[in-house]
Formats: C-alpha cells, structure tokens, sequence
C-alpha cells in the first residue's frame, strides 16, 4: 500500500476508534454521563437490591473491580448475558434501553470514561469494547478483594463468569437446599 493510502487508512481507523495494533475499540468513550445516570436510577431498582447499591455485591456478586471486568472480556459479553438472565425473578423483561443504559452505569462505576454518543446495543460495538484492557488500567484503583472470613466456609470454587447473576442454591445444615431468590427449602435429592 503506497504512503498516502497507509495514512488515511491509519487516519480513518482513529477516527472509527479503533486501534491499529489490536483492533480493539478503546473502551472509554462509548457512553454519555447521561446515561450513566439513568443506568444507575434503574440499577438502584432492579438491580441494587442483590448486586448493592454501590455494586459491591450482596447476594449477587459484585460488578466492580479488576475481577469483574476481566471475567468478561468484553461489555459485549456482560449484555449478552445479564440482557436475557436479569433480574432473576423476570429475566429479560427491561427492555433493550433500560439493559444499555445500566450497562452504561456500570461501565462509569468501573472507572470508564464517558463521551459524547449514547452507547447501544449493536453487537461490533459492545464486543469491541475490551475490558481485560480496562481492568489492566483500572488496576491501581479498584477496590480490595472481599476478605476471605466474609466467604462461605465451604463454598466450591466456581467460574466466575458462568455464576454471576446466578443465585447458587445453598446446603442448610438440616440436609435441605435452600434456594437464594425464593428463600423456599426443599429435601436434599
């Protein structure tokens, strides 16, 4: 490719936002504080109440911090799940708008910069958007892990990734199983 091409090749590629070295898209930038804010009043009502109002987690697990963002990979990779598995008790049911913008909520509370243009759920984007990145950069400042005493005892170790947003049934003492989102009990099988 002659020299003028290779720049303009080069020069359209930073004006689309991509990077010449990974092709992956800068994961700041990709929302509005907007709708953030909006993502964060609809987190706060469909969400805080298992993940923590300030995402630390509860009987949901946490959505903040290094771990967080690189168990995912991509913000592609949090919507295509959460979008069809949350709230537990009626997944799938906010809506495209409301999952983007709590999307946007929790990019803003993982220490993500926001832009100018609200982000949408067009998969080339949401999969270009490359947390293990952003969790590399945001590694000085993320919050300490959870002390290992605050751990159940004799919880299995599990991937992250594949549990979260997934309340685990729970092994009472009497044998019986408890279900987390039900609070019912029923006979170990």
């Amino acid at each position: 490719m002659p020299f003028p091409n290779k720049l303009i090749a080069g020069l359209a590629a930073l004006a689309a936002g991509v990077t010449l070295h990974g092709g992956a898209v800068a994961a700041d930038g990709h929302f509005t504080a907007e709708q953030a804010t909006r993502g964060q009043t609809q987190f706060n009502s469909n969400c805080g109440s298992c993940h923590g109002m300030q995402l630390e987690g509860g009987v949901g697990p946490a959505l903040k911090g290094v771990d967080f963002l690189g168990n995912w990979g991509t913000a592609g990779g949090i919507y295509d799940y959460f979008s069809v598995a949350m709230p537990p008790t009626a997944p799938g049911k906010l809506g495209e708008a409301v999952y983007v913008d709590i999307l946007a909520y929790i990019l803003s509370a993982n220490g993500l910069a926001a832009g100018s243009e609200e982000l949408t759920a067009d998969p080339t984007v949401l999969g270009a958007i490359n947390l293990t990145e952003a969790a590399a950069a945001n590694a000085g400042a993320a919050a300490p892990a959870a002390d290992a005493t605050t751990e159940t005892a004799n919880a299995a170790p599990v991937p992250q990734a594949f549990t979260w947003g997934k309340s685990l049934p729970t092994k009472q003492t009497d044998g019986t199983i408890k279900d987390v989102v039900s609070g019912s009990a029923a006979a170990n099988p």
